[in-house]
């Protein structure tokens, strides 16, 4: 066989095998999906999502969390849009307005690949992020409840897009785990991937398939994730928002008027 037929093979290989993945994933049985379709200005999907709503004092947050659509709609071209606004002279909780969409009640899970593909505008002055946090948080708390970060955006000078695990040590205080997201996050889209590992609890993150933190059980004290060999209990629910000031947001700037966060889908398999 001619180095140029060979060649040839091995394009058509993997131009099947490409095709063949995507048509796997496009017939995947998701345990969740949102693909966020609908018409322009749409509430997202009420039996996937819940809000968290009023003022949220953790971290020094600026903002109040409504379920007004002004914070979060769809853009009827397949996004989910979450928008922090500013509101009179920005003083205080009354001057500023976004949303936190939840799972919680309505979809859980301790293991499994869960993935996003999010664009960050990177305001100045606010804080998004995908994360997770234990079923178990309204009786034990935080952190005990424990913490996942698939990826947090900061507005906090200084401060740099990460990806982190939380757990508690034996004094109830926060201990945890992270990793500067390579090459730091752009305005771009890009895909957010977490595998956490059923059999043996290890939580692995990734972005447009690059691997870049791995946390297993003994990392972290006190590990609420469930165990290893899929015993029960462990499971967490997913959190989008878009938080303003706060430690993570930082400073807001005087000219600050509106935040986006958008997020074209989150899948669960």
């Amino acid at each position: 066989m001619t180095r140029r037929s060979v060649l040839g093979w091995v394009v058509r290989w993997l131009t099947l095998a490409t095709s063949f993945s995507l048509n796997q994933r496009s017939t995947m049985a998701y345990a969740f999906d949102d693909e966020f379709n609908g018409p322009v200005g749409a509430a997202p999907n009420p039996t996937k999502w819940n809000y968290d709503l009023g003022r949220w004092t953790d971290n020094n947050e600026l903002e109040t969390y409504t379920d007004s659509r002004a914070n979060s709609y769809l853009d009827g071209q397949g996004h989910l849009v979450i928008k922090a606004l500013r509101n009179g002279n920005g003083s205080g909780h009354a001057g500023y307005t976004s949303a936190r969409l939840t799972t919680q009640g309505t979809f859980s899970r301790s293991h499994g690949n869960f993935e996003a593909r999010i664009k960050f505008d990177l305001t100045t002055g606010t804080w998004p992020a995908w994360w997770m946090i234990g079923d178990d948080y309204p009786s034990v708390g935080w952190p005990q409840c424990g913490e996942i970060d698939m990826v947090e955006v900061y507005g906090q000078p200084g401060w740099q897009a990460d990806s982190t695990v939380h757990t508690a040590d034996d004094n109830g205080n926060d201990v945890s785990k992270e990793a500067i997201i390579p090459g730091g996050v752009d305005t771009g889209w890009h895909i957010y991937h977490l595998r956490w590992d059923g059999n043996t609890g290890v939580i692995q993150f990734s972005r447009d398939g690059k691997v870049y933190l791995t946390v297993s059980p003994g990392d972290l004290p006190n590990w609420p994730f469930g165990s290893p060999r899929n015993e029960p209990g462990g499971a967490a629910f997913m959190i989008l928002n878009l938080a303003v000031g706060g430690d993570g947001g930082g400073p807001v700037p005087a000219d600050f008027s509106s935040a986006t966060m958008l997020i074209d889908y989150v899948r669960v398999w």
